[in-house]
């Protein structure tokens, strides 16, 4: 692919700067930085603008803090003011990104999310007698940052923009040259982008057309002779590139299920798996705590339950949806008819709207 050259000044446009803080502030305005950045918008962006501009900005430090779903996972969030121009960044170079991926690619792009990914493993999954699936070990802590940059450096002409990349790069590591931040906007971009000549080998020299991905998660369909083939390919792919496949992949039959994104896709259904229904319960759980303690109004519990059911939709298993969705305890022992938000999340069954984005957006 040619590289692409004329992006900097775009990235060091005011307009870009603007735009790209009120997207990043979707979500999070009442915090105190994003209302004292969104309060000076005019002056910081024109700031920004300078320090990018002259070479002077600098990415800060992260704020690390641990999560656990199910597993623990260490978050690395990048101050507001980092976070601007991590949004300007990919507003530029994430349409690049995106000319240079296959359509088996579904991660960080638009209308090719989870759910698209899904849909196209469930038709291959009634019509293919087995199936392949490489996870990669600890993937974001495992990226080459050398080898990154110079895949970077194959897709971008511009100098100045190259070392904007090269210092967002060495703001963070999880060993020398290796590890992305988990949390941060552009990692989800870079991460996708990391693992495009994977995608290409598989076009042009294993030939296997029924091949998806979604970010590290490789998904195969086929005879068991081309899967296993395919296999030791692309574990010798990857270890090119200092990643592993956990366990050497899962290489079975359709029939019994194929693990993807969360489901078990069955050739005639579709299942949240028993980490997701134990997580969805668990939400819920949080969503009534908080709604008997005053924490969240009608409205917020409403959304919230909207959001916690979005991905579990998917599945086919509607009657266990309605189970957990019961929220029996909102109206316990109250005189009057439960709240629309209350029955709305009992019958649960129907399709809701999607109202939060399972990842921050990059336009």
């Amino acid at each position: 692919m040619k590289r692409i050259s004329n992006l900097f000044d775009q990235v060091v446009d005011v307009r870009t700067i603007v735009a790209a803080a009120v997207r990043a502030a979707r979500g999070k305005r009442d915090r105190a930085p994003v209302r004292s950045f969104l309060a000076r918008l005019d002056s910081e962006s024109a700031t920004l603008v300078q320090q990018i501009g002259d070479g002077s900005f600098q990415f800060g430090a992260y704020c690390d803090f641990s999560i656990r779903d199910p597993k623990t996972r260490v978050i690395h969030a990048p101050s507001f003011r980092d976070r601007v121009v991590h949004h300007a960044l990919i507003a530029v170079a994430g349409p690049v990104f995106e000319r240079g991926a296959i359509p088996h690619s579904y991660a960080c792009r638009k209308g090719r999310g989870q759910h698209a990914a899904l849909t196209v493993a469930r038709r291959w999954t009634a019509t293919s007698d087995w199936f392949l699936k490489i996870d990669v070990r600890k993937y974001y802590d495992s990226i080459n940052l050398d080898l990154l940059r110079k895949l970077l450096a194959r897709r971008f002409r511009e100098t100045r923009l190259l070392i904007l990349w090269d210092r967002l790069l060495a703001s963070y590591s999880h060993s020398p040259s290796h590890g992305l931040p988990i949390g941060a906007l552009t990692s989800q971009y870079l991460g996708n982008f990391f693992l495009d000549p994977v995608d290409h080998c598989v076009l042009e020299s294993l030939r296997l057309p029924r091949y998806l991905r979604y970010m590290d998660d490789l998904l195969f369909f086929g005879s068991r002779s081309e899967l296993e083939a395919a296999r030791l390919r692309i574990i010798d792919v990857l270890g090119e590139r200092g990643l592993a496949a956990k366990n050497g992949g899962i290489l079975n039959r359709c029939d019994i299920g194929v693990p993807y994104l969360g489901f078990v896709i069955y050739p005639n259904r579709v299942r949240l798996n028993r980490l997701g229904r134990r997580r969805l319960r668990r939400r819920v759980s949080e969503l009534e705590r908080g709604w008997l303690s005053g924490r969240y109004t009608e409205r917020e519990l409403q959304s919230r339950g909207e959001a916690l059911y979005a991905h579990a939709q998917f599945g086919d298993d509607v009657a266990w949806r309605r189970i957990v969705g019961r929220f029996s305890k909102i109206w316990e022992g109250q005189d009057h008819e439960p709240c629309a938000a209350g029955r709305l999340l009992e019958q649960h069954g129907q399709e809701l709207s999607v109202r939060v984005s399972q990842q921050e957006e990059a336009g």
